[in-house]
């Protein structure tokens, strides 16, 4: 390797690109690990386990590291937010894309976002789509619902989401920037908005942001979430995240617009009114909550 090469390596934007799994289910990480890296260039691939350490894990990891990854089951579960804090901890002074246990991902969508960050951007996000072995979709299931699992609709504007969200840990590091643990989902609570309120305060801090709707991954979904009572679920602890980042009314009133604006025939009245009340109650649960602290 001459000079030259080696200075640009010394650079993080010329360093290879971490893709970060941060994993519960052994299954998925078995599942795509074949199809992930052969969407990479160079990137490196790595992939933690939250999880405590069993002989079916270390197959796993046995199975990622002989592949050319690098997996490490970290011992126990802490929930999403302690394992995305690991990644920015142990990768200093890189370019991070993580990427959620039940992602597909796409070499044109891990490119462009490489692209983004060599061009400045320090938080960078695709589009996430359905897969399409799921379609046609239950009929209380509109793309009103969409964020309760992860999707983005097909056109329009997207959010950078943790399923599939760059990161520029340096620019985090010397912001003393870290993900929030009491919005992680850990065990049977389905808390969320770590990724989201994560980003915010990147951008509060000055990042640049970069969005690429016309590069999209797959995040596949297990058929078990694509219920009613889990759909409920999910709103119910949408609210509650709501009113744990003191977003009551400005949440619960962007919860109420998505259900509102899907596009499609079979979003009635009625799927309004379901999510949107469990919405509402998880609101109004957080805040007693809060007030009893």
């Amino acid at each position: 390797m001459d000079k030259r090469d080696t200075a640009d390596l010394s650079t993080p934007g010329r360093r290879p690109m971490v893709v970060a799994v941060c994993a519960f289910r052994l299954e998925n990480v078995r599942r795509h690990l074949r199809h992930n890296l052969g969407q990479l260039n160079g990137d490196e691939y790595v992939v933690l386990l939250d999880r405590p350490v069993t002989p079916e894990a270390e197959k796993v990891a046995a199975q990622v590291n002989e592949a050319g990854g690098t997996m490490r089951v970290l011992g126990s579960t802490r929930g999403l937010s302690a394992s995305r804090n690991t990644v920015l901890r142990e990768h200093p002074g890189r370019h991070v894309l993580f990427v959620d246990d039940d992602v597909r991902l796409d070499a044109g969508a891990v490119a462009a976002v490489r692209t983004a960050f060599r061009a400045g951007a320090h938080v960078v996000g695709t589009r996430l789509r359905p897969p399409r072995e799921l379609l046609p979709l239950p009929w209380f299931l509109s793309s009103g619902q969409f964020h309760l699992v992860g999707w983005h609709r097909d056109r329009g504007d997207i959010k950078i989401w943790g399923a599939c969200m760059g990161v520029d840990s340096d620019f985090a590091h010397r912001r003393g920037l870290t993900f929030d643990l009491d919005l992680s989902r850990t065990g049977g609570n389905l808390q969320s908005g770590e990724d989201t309120s994560f980003i915010s305060l990147m951008k509060e801090a000055g990042a640049r942001e970069c969005l690429l709707p016309d590069h999209a991954v797959v995040h596949d979904v297990d058929p078990g979430r694509l219920t009613l009572r889990y759909l409920l679920r999910r709103a119910y602890w949408q609210g509650r995240s709501e009113a744990r980042r003191h977003q009551s009314v400005v949440g619960l009133r962007k919860e109420l617009t998505r259900h509102r604006t899907a596009p499609e025939s079979r979003c009635t009245p009625l799927l309004f009114c379901l999510y949107g009340a469990a919405t509402a109650a998880g609101v109004g649960h957080g805040l007693l909550l809060r007030l009893r602290k």
